[in-house]
């Protein structure tokens, strides 16, 4: 039994990762923003963690054996300045202060985002080169927290998931799903698409969760990092159909093969344009579609115009790394999951 602390405790991934700890018999220490609710969070002591606080950190730090770092920003619509402050500032604040504390061991959760152009079967090998503001801040975030532990001689162990779904989730496939939602209940049940298309890889949030607990746990993850993603990438089109039919909306086959659809990077600016202008309107119906279904106002429909790249290449990541180290995979299809996920927003009334 290990005492262990969890920065983000309070975020998506963060409270997976406190159930996950915790059922596996380790004294947890839950750390977030003073203005994060953790109260809900049993069996944990919560601490406030701020990463531009160093007295916030050292407190959070006194005392525990293991690190587990899952706290930052993913938001590709914030800043440079704050993606760099949050996700490589607070990695070297919390690795340092965590090593001069002399913890046994640090996990960090980083991004699959860092290897950045496409690719198929990318391992942890390859070259690392994020393309974007969000994806360059995860890489000196993981730069910096191995610098950090390899000059005070602490074993780091690294997570690289992929694009994370699962319930709690309010981002990614989440924001997906409630735009076409809101698509759907504005009348528009219908809509074309190609075929085919790029594939993706997806894990489960319990699977990221669990990985981390095998990272802390295992000597065969110390000084390591690790691609986690299931064992089913999709192909694009094949995952917008998904969500479209849990949306309730049909897909009528476009006749055009998926590389027309590429063209859309040439409308680049244009669907910038259109998401600066129609967040702001699909946030405001979205809270009146809540209000009328009455709904939890947890989701919230967005145009993130880096979420283009995702369905116009490959992004597949190899996970043999992880399983060969003695992980299994609990939930090795994106298309099962997804289903169950979409079951949980309901039961919770954050879908209708």
């Amino acid at each position: 039994m290990s005492h262990v602390l969890i920065t983000g405790a309070g975020g998506f991934l963060g409270r997976h990762l406190v159930h996950q700890f915790l059922n596996a018999g380790h004294v947890v220490r839950a750390g977030d923003r003073a203005q994060v609710d953790l109260s809900d969070l049993d069996g944990v002591e919560a601490v406030p963690c701020e990463l531009d606080d160093d007295a916030s950190v050292r407190a959070a730090c006194e005392g525990v054996d293991i690190v587990v770092h899952c706290a930052g920003l993913f938001d590709h619509a914030a800043s440079r300045e704050l993606l760099f402050a949050v996700n490589e500032g607070g990695c070297r604040t919390v690795g340092t202060i965590a090593t001069e504390l002399g913890v046994a061991r640090v996990v960090l959760v980083s991004s699959t985002g860092v290897y950045g152009g496409k690719g198929n079967g990318i391992t942890e090998d390859d070259p690392k080169t994020p393309t974007t503001d969000y994806d360059q801040s995860k890489w000196a975030g993981e730069v910096a927290m191995t610098e950090v532990c390899r000059d005070a001689g602490v074993p780091l162990a690294v997570i690289r998931p992929t694009l994370i779904y699962g319930p709690g989730s309010r981002y990614g496939m989440a924001s997906w799903l409630a735009l076409l939602t809101l698509r759907a209940q504005a009348g528009l049940r219908s809509l074309p698409l190609a075929q085919g298309g790029p594939f993706g890889s997806h894990v489960h949030v319990e699977d990221v969760a669990r990985a981390c607990l095998f990272a802390a746990e295992s000597d065969a993850a110390a000084g390591r990092a690790f691609n986690v993603s299931d064992d089913t990438p999709l192909a694009a089109g094949d995952l917008l159909r998904i969500l479209c039919g849990e949306a309730g909306i049909t897909v009528k086959n476009w006749g055009l093969p998926w590389f027309v659809a590429t063209l859309l990077t040439l409308m680049r600016p244009l669907v910038v344009w259109v998401a600066h202008k129609q967040n702001p309107r699909l946030a405001h119906l979205w809270k009146k579609l809540t209000v009328r279904l009455e709904l939890k106002e947890r989701l919230l429909p967005r145009i993130d115009v880096e979420w283009l790249d995702y369905v116009l290449g490959d992004h597949v990541f190899d996970n043999s790394a992880l399983k060969a180290a003695g992980f299994e995979i609990q939930h090795p299809d994106t298309r099962t999951g997804m289903a169950e996920v979409v079951a949980w927003y309901r039961q919770e009334h954050w879908l209708p």
